[in-house]
């Protein structure tokens, strides 16, 4: 194994791959596709090495064997979260038959989280667990040294019919000390990637983690309760660095508002900064909290007047008992109602998540059209509860035998597909999915989409082009009940 990693003067061709989604999912790839920051970073960690990234989701299939053959990667990896994971096992799959030497290795949330499913796959050398700016350096120079993996922390492989993982690796504690991303490995694309109907975008990670302990949510889970940020000074040279095509700034942190003296500073060095950044004005968009809204409304006054346009609210339920009771939130329906008003006064739209739950009766999801359009949501996003791996959801479900571990399919866990078992038959169930869409969505309110062309949000040039029609498609999906069905049906379930 170690003979294959060695590359000329030391320096090895790495393959980082970006696989598309499952193709019976549903998924969010066309309503939203950025960048794999992820990729970059891994990418970053490893200068001394020929990096290269190939996005599956922008890619025709045959292109993999095609960029294997061309590049001769000693490296092929892979990143995926858990909707993914059946399409990045078959990539590792297609790698060793192409070259059956080729090193690979798995990293990521589902990697991390469902570990033993991904040792599942014989072509599947090694696992990163956890973050993997330290990890993915340290195996490739023990591979090269030929050394003795077991010793590297951080990960998991196999050794002959043994199964081996190491140590968990203390995660990396001062963020700033990250290397930047080269966006130049993923030029081709760019113009690509973007953030619903607002345009180009381009992805900057200020923080990682999440102080919050939501049930359903992995990131906690994933960050082991972390919470850690980068400086604002650290995130102002971040946002200098993306390319010049970018027309929105997408904060990908899952909670950007958490420090609020951090977050008011990082947009008084916005302000500092030129109004015009690489030629033209950007847009910004983050997730946060309601309740960081209401604790300090000058964040939304402070942000808009530096170009924020809409924040992402996890605002999951329109009921306070669910809140409470499934979700573990320590918030209420009202926090979001004030929350929203308060963004409507400073011209940010919202971007409000809700979460389906399976137990729901017809009315419940008629409350919540009515909740949406009542508190003038632009763009609602109806998601189902989800088992992903390692949540204490999951775990509770697993627990008291409502889901049974290894039978979790995860091809259905991209949020917009019923793992769990739904109170109303199945059919009736997605009819009322693709309701809420249809009803809610920003073409079924001309004043909404008025308000938001007029507010900077919608980017109607872009809007026309290609990239742009994939969204009025993807939306069409959205309210058609077999695009749901479709995937039950491949897996061979009763509809």
């Amino acid at each position: 194994m170690c003979r294959t990693l060695q590359g000329t003067n030391g320096q090895l061709r790495i393959l980082l791959v970006k696989p598309d989604i499952s193709d019976v999912s549903v998924g969010f790839t066309s309503l939203a596709r950025v960048a794999p920051l992820d990729l970059l970073m891994v990418a970053a960690s490893v200068p001394e090495h020929e990096c290269r990234i190939l996005d599956m989701r922008l890619e025709e299939d045959r292109s993999f064997e095609e960029t294997l053959a061309e590049f001769q990667p000693h490296i092929v990896g892979v990143t995926a979260y858990s909707a993914e994971s059946r399409a990045a096992k078959r990539l590792f799959a297609r790698a060793k038959k192409a070259m059956p030497g080729v090193i690979t290795v798995m990293g990521g949330v589902h990697a991390t989280m469902a570990t033993a499913d991904v040792l599942e796959e014989p072509a599947i050398d090694y696992i990163v667990v956890g973050e993997g700016e330290e990890t993915f350096p340290e195996l490739l120079k023990t591979l090269q040294n030929g050394g003795d993996p077991g010793r590297v922390r951080g990960i998991a492989f196999r050794r002959g019919d043994k199964v081996c993982k190491t140590p968990r690796r203390p995660q990396i504690a001062d963020l700033d000390s990250l290397p930047f991303p080269d966006w130049g490995l993923l030029k081709r694309y760019q113009e690509k990637y973007y953030l619903n109907v607002m345009g180009v975008v381009g992805s900057v990670e200020s923080s990682r983690g999440c102080p919050y302990d939501c049930n359903f949510c992995s990131v906690w889970v994933f960050h082991d309760r972390k919470y850690r940020k980068k400086s604002p000074e650290r995130v102002i040279a971040e946002l200098r660095r993306l390319p010049e095509v970018v027309q929105v700034v997408a904060f990908v942190d899952d909670e950007f508002w958490v420090d609020t003296k951090r977050a008011l500073r990082i947009a008084d060095l916005i302000a500092q900064e030129p109004s015009e950044w690489h030629g033209h004005a950007w847009k910004y968009w983050a997730q946060v909290r309601s309740n960081d809204i209401v604790r300090d409304p000058e964040l939304v006054s402070r942000w808009a007047s530096v170009g924020l346009k809409v924040l992402l609210l996890g605002i999951e339920s329109h009921k306070d008992s669910e809140l409470a009771e499934l979700h573990h939130k320590r918030i209420t329906v009202n926090t979001a109602i004030t929350a929203l008003k308060t963004m409507r006064q400073s011209g940010v739209e919202a971007w409000g998540c809700f979460i389906v739950n399976p137990e729901w009766q017809e009315e419940d999801f008629v409350d919540l059209i009515e909740f949406v359009r009542s508190n003038e949501i632009a763009f609602p996003q109806f998601t189902v509860l989800t088992p992903l791996p390692g949540t204490v959801l999951t775990n509770r479900l697993m627990e008291t035998g409502e889901l049974e571990p290894g039978k979790l399919q995860f091809q259905l866990l991209d949020f917009l597909h019923a793992a769990m078992g739904t109170k109303l038959p199945l059919r009736n169930f997605y009819e009322l999915m693709a309701r809420l869409y249809r009803e809610t969505s920003m073409g079924a309110n001309m004043a909404m989409y008025k308000r938001a062309v007029r507010n900077g949000v919608i980017n109607r040039d872009w809007l026309r082009s290609p990239m742009g029609r994939q969204v009025t498609s993807f939306l069409t999906q959205l309210t058609n009940v077999d695009a749901y069905l479709r995937a039950h049906e491949f897996l061979g379930q009763k509809v």
